[in-house]
């Protein structure tokens, strides 16, 4: 028992000394030469710098046009269906229901009220991606809880958020 006291006190004793005899080397930080930097402006003639015209002078091609490429986004040719196929869950009792809504028209469902005001999908392409503009209410609520795009792809990225419902589209009507 007392060779452990022993060991610990002359480990602490070892730490604590190379602690004090080690360099921080924050003194050489306070001698940096800050006062001594010169500054130079990039578009002074004398230096090879270019001007603004000069910038807009050169030629579009290389790695402009690379560049160009690799940000262009392809927009997609969407069509109006005539109503969405919504999925609704009732978090409390776990009941999953899919309600068949036209558009303009409002479907009841529990406390839930859901309005579909546009239901779009890829042109040619009616089972896939469908994007639906629902406005969602519940009973006692002034407010809706959900007014906006829900995107079948990605139902997280605009996600009715209530405690006790969850819903989102499953896809677009055509007929």
């Amino acid at each position: 028992m007392m060779r452990r006291g022993w060991c610990l006190a002359g480990v602490i004793a070892v730490a604590a000394g190379a602690g004090s005899a080690q360099d921080t080397g924050f003194s050489d930080d306070l001698q940096t030469g800050i006062g001594s930097i010169i500054e130079t402006p990039l578009d002074n003639g004398d230096i090879g710098g270019l001007s603004l015209e000069e910038l807009q002078s050169l030629p579009d091609e290389g790695f402009q046009r690379e560049l160009f490429d690799i940000t262009t986004e392809t927009q997609e040719s969407v069509a109006s269906g005539t109503g969405a196929l919504i999925r609704v869950l009732d978090k409390l009792t776990g009941r999953v229901e899919d309600i068949q809504i036209a558009i303009g028209q409002t479907a009841t469902w529990g406390y839930l009220a859901a309005q579909l005001t546009d239901c779009r999908y890829p042109v040619g392409n009616p089972s896939g991606d469908a994007y639906a503009y629902l406005v969602i209410n519940v009973d006692g609520i002034d407010d809706p809880v959900f007014q906006g795009w829900m995107i079948e792809s990605s139902p997280a990225l605009n996600a009715m958020d209530h405690p006790r419902y969850d819903a989102w589209v499953l896809s677009c009507s055509t007929s």
